[in-house]
């Protein structure tokens, strides 16, 4: 299956899920840091391929959360996320992404039935909106691309009181982006991937 068959077919199973239903409903907050794995960048010029290293960096990235864990399944839930962060100084990524989401309570009690202690996992994807102001690699460039990616999360949230949790959480994001850049004088197509490790901390509002 093509990975944007695959994400469309997770939206298509969020939005189906999403249907009313008593629930859980979170918001979320977060802030950490990104890490984007070194790549290469292609494009033609004079008709012959090219390829340059790519070396994106660290940056700090912040992000919402809106989603809800059902009551009749509590161990399934469904959220959307936002976020941004940065790939390289002259990168900037905005990823708007939707999540099918499975969670397991440990320590429970008459206050916290479904676990003070909750490790969870998360997996969709939807739309990375990607901005290259600057140089990419020794080519220099100022495009947006849009393109479909792939989110993938592992946490664990601990109930502080009863509408509230801190989580610790691991993401990765996958995305590969076309800009348009200009050597040589000239203009041309230009692709990279975004593989890119997250790690945050966040605060959650149940209610």
């Amino acid at each position: 299956m093509r990975p944007s068959s695959l994400i469309a077919s997770i939206v298509l199973t969020l939005l189906a899920l999403a249907s009313p239903a008593s629930a859980e409903w979170f918001a979320d907050a977060y802030v950490g840091a990104s890490l984007t794995s070194k790549d290469e960048i292609t494009f033609k010029t004079f008709g012959v391929e090219r390829k340059q290293d790519a070396d994106f960096k660290s940056s700090a990235i912040f992000g919402l959360r809106f989603g809800k864990w059902f009551d009749t399944l509590p161990w399934l839930g469904v959220a959307v996320d936002g976020s941004y962060f940065r790939a390289s100084a002259d990168v900037q990524v905005f990823p708007l992404t939707g999540l099918l989401m499975l969670r397991y309570g440990f320590l429970k009690d008459e206050e916290f039935k479904d676990g003070r202690l909750q490790p969870y996992g998360g997996i969709g994807g939807g739309l990375f909106i990607s901005n290259l102001d600057g140089s990419i690699g020794f080519v220099e460039g100022s495009d947006t691309s849009a393109d479909m990616g792939f989110d993938l999360r592992l946490g664990v949230a601990y109930r502080i009181e009863s509408n509230w949790a801190a989580f610790f959480e691991y993401r990765f994001t996958h995305v590969s982006p076309t800009y348009t850049v200009e050597p040589f004088g000239g203009s041309t197509p230009a692709d990279t991937t975004l593989n890119t490790n997250h790690f945050l901390l966040g605060l959650s509002y149940r209610f």
